[in-house]
């Protein structure tokens, strides 16, 4: 009973709290800003092609304002609305969310420029030709109020744009083995919805980060029924369209990618090892080689002496066996010269 009279009261307050509201934003209570930004986001998710949106607001006289928004990463051009006029003097003044400021100025009668800002903020081009500026690449402390000011000759005129940096966010659809599903958009500026594709039991909560992006969490609780059939969708002003997310799709990757690096690596192993083995062969070949052409000259080498000896003796004997035989022949011949006729030399 009690549990019925309390969601009875929440309801009545979240009823009445949306009532005031309504009657409150005509009026003029709220500031207009707020309201041209939601227009801005629904028309960047709907409608937008590029990473840029831009919503005009009315001003004071002689100033015009403009809410630009820019996915981080890209780039963004802040035109210059009066270029067909004769400039005098014209400055951008850059007031950015963390507190930085900055600026950029062009005289044109002594052609003329300085600036003070960072490498990412910079003229389109040259400043005696074109006076919009360029922010690229987008990074999230980009973020802020950049203010044109020009003197022309029918005075002064400003021109204001907020630039606003959108940041897509990670997303995860995990299970647990508790039986709670997790859909995740980690890092997001500003904060992404999430939703599911069946009715249950969730709970969501965000979580702020130190660079001013969000991460949303939300849990569902869910059934056997519902396991196979589970969507989580996630939506963000940096898409045009919503992304789904399916629970069985995202464990059967995992596991498949659980496998795929299983195999991978089991033949990045089976590779090695076959290299190592070849190595090993190779190399014990390249020294088995090397050692039979040592033994071989060693035997080779051993077998050449003694004919080498042979060789070179052979000449010697052969000479000293003629020399024997010349002086044989000298000496039977200078002995019968002393010997008287018909006797003879014998041995």
């Amino acid at each position: 009973m009690k549990s019925d009279i309390h969601f009875v009261m929440k309801t009545w307050s979240a009823r009445i709290l949306l009532t005031v509201t309504m009657i409150m934003v005509p009026v003029g209570l709220f500031p207009a800003r707020g309201s041209i930004q939601n227009v801005s986001v629904q028309h960047l998710v709907s409608n937008s092609a590029s990473a840029i949106t831009v919503t005009k607001t009315a001003a004071q006289p002689g100033e015009e304002k403009s809410n630009v928004s820019a996915v981080v990463g890209t780039s963004v051009t802040l035109s210059y609305p009066w270029q067909k006029q004769r400039t005098l003097l014209t400055v951008w003044n850059v007031k950015l969310i963390n507190g930085t400021n900055c600026y950029l100025s062009y005289i044109s009668s002594k052609n003329l420029s300085s600036t003070n800002c960072s490498e990412n903020i910079n003229w389109l081009s040259r400043p005696d030709q074109e006076y919009a500026l360029l922010i690229k690449p987008v990074q999230i402390f980009n973020e802020g109020f950049y203010k044109c000011s020009s003197s022309i000759d029918k005075g002064t005129f400003i021109y204001e744009y907020a630039l606003t940096v959108l940041v897509p966010p990670q997303m995860l659809l995990t299970y647990i083995h508790n039986g709670t599903a997790v859909c995740m958009a980690t890092a997001g500026k500003p904060a992404a919805q999430i939703s599911w594709g069946l009715k249950g039991n969730f709970s969501i909560m965000s979580e702020t980060l130190h660079n001013g992006t969000q991460t949303i969490i939300s849990t569902y609780s869910i059934t056997t029924a519902e396991e196979n059939n589970l969507t989580c969708h996630i939506s963000h002003p940096a898409w045009n369209n919503s992304y789904v997310l399916s629970l069985q799709s995202g464990r059967n990757g995992k596991q498949s990618k659980d496998s795929i690096m299983t195999l991978m690596y089991s033949i990045l192993g089976v590779l090695l090892g076959s290299i190592l083995i070849l190595s090993f062969i190779y190399l014990g070949r390249l020294l088995y080689g090397r050692q039979k052409e040592v033994d071989t000259s060693k035997s080779s080498e051993t077998m050449s002496r003694p004919s080498i000896q042979e060789n070179e003796m052979e000449p010697y004997a052969t000479f000293v066996q003629r020399e024997n035989v010349i002086y044989d022949s000298t000496f039977d011949i200078s002995t019968a010269k002393h010997f008287p006729p018909g006797l003879s030399i014998s041995t």
